[in-house]
């Protein structure tokens, strides 16, 4: 809907018609009822109706006004009242006046036109009244939708502004641990923590260029994936290895941008670091129920505390999927025989 009704077409047309209905029941009444020529009749209901229809178009504004400046109910009534008041006033001068200097040589329709007064100013007040509660509900029915628009906009804002809040809070973290790892290479192996440096590099233009809403496939975030995991792999050498079984029509599903890589930063974290024998990661996919469950698993030592999926990583990864599906339960992590296994789902349309 337009912001400015009385600009509106649909309005205007069917405003139009309304006002033709009226000025025909006019029409029936004074020439059926009263006696009035037909010409006479009709001149006189399409002056009438058109004349006042035309004039109480401004009551809109009256409406508008009330609405936009928040004014008191009944501030609002008593001003809506008095520009009713005003306009039919006006109407019946007007329209009293056109139509007698039309007809002034018929005396029976000025006599008419005279003891017909009181009605036509009833019948003012009823069309006024419609016109301006059409007018009320169309300006509130607007509102009401321009409310939720600006809800929805103000929610949208609030995801987009907690999502970035996510990323920001997931980068420094994964910057911190890479270069304390870089800096403690740069004593025993110079060219490691070169080559994980560049890596690291190339590693961070992709991330720091992703937005928190953007989808990806999943193809592409196997790639960045195993970009950190290179990264990794500079450090714990054979230690770490990883292995992707993914079905081929998987590789295509959109996937929240940079979703794994807390996930496998997790089970390297927890996983390989603290084993000393080699740890492989393994993520495989499955499609199940209109969603594609993405399944990474790692053994751990038990010697060390189990981990319980509560770090930063995960539930970063944890809030994104609340936020950006609107459900809390498409992240599942749990132990079994010593593998600990984290359980992405990502609802698929």
């Amino acid at each position: 809907m337009n912001r400015n009704l009385v600009f509106n077409k649909t309005f205007l047309r069917n405003y139009l018609v309304f006002a033709l209905v009226v000025s025909l029941v006019l029409f029936v009444l004074i020439h059926f009822r009263y006696d009035i020529p037909v010409l006479f009749a009709a001149t006189d209901a399409a002056i009438s109706v058109f004349l006042l229809c035309a004039m109480l178009l401004s009551l809109y504004f009256v409406v508008k006004f009330a609405r936009t400046n928040s004014l008191t109910s009944l501030t609002s009534i008593r001003n809506s009242v008095f520009a009713g008041l005003l306009i039919i006033a006006a109407w019946l001068f007007l329209s009293r006046w056109i139509l007698d200097n039309l007809f002034y040589n018929y005396h029976l329709y000025s006599d008419f036109l005279s003891i017909s007064q009181a009605l036509r100013f009833v019948a003012g007040l009823f069309l006024a009244g419609s016109v301006y509660l059409s007018f009320f509900l169309a300006i509130y029915q607007e509102s009401v939708k321009e409310a939720i628009q600006r809800e929805s906009e103000l929610r949208e804002l609030i995801q987009k502004t907690e999502l970035q809040a996510l990323k920001n809070q997931l980068n420094p973290h994964f910057i911190y641990n890479s270069l304390n790892s870089i800096s403690s290479l740069t004593v025993y192996s110079p060219e490691k923590a070169r080559e994980m440096l560049g890596l690291l590099s190339d590693f961070l233009r992709i991330a720091l260029r992703q937005d928190a809403m953007q989808m990806g496939s999943l193809a592409d975030e196997i790639k960045n994936t195993t970009l950190y995991l290179q990264i990794e792999k500079v450090r714990f050498e054979e230690k770490l290895r990883w292995e992707f079984d993914v079905e081929k029509e998987h590789l295509n599903v959109k996937v929240p941008v940079m979703i794994l890589q807390p996930l496998f930063e997790n089970a390297v974290k927890h996983g390989v670091q603290q084993c000393p024998e080699p740890i492989p990661v393994k993520l495989t996919t499955q499609m199940k129920n209109n969603m594609l469950e993405i399944r990474i698993e790692n053994a751990f030592d038990t010697g060390f505390q189990r981990f319980r999926g509560e770090g930063v990583g995960l539930e970063n990864v944890r809030n994104r999927l609340r936020l950006i599906y609107g459900r809390s339960d498409l992240l599942q992590a749990d132990v079994h025989n010593d593998v600990f296994i984290a359980m992405l789902k990502i609802p698929v349309n």
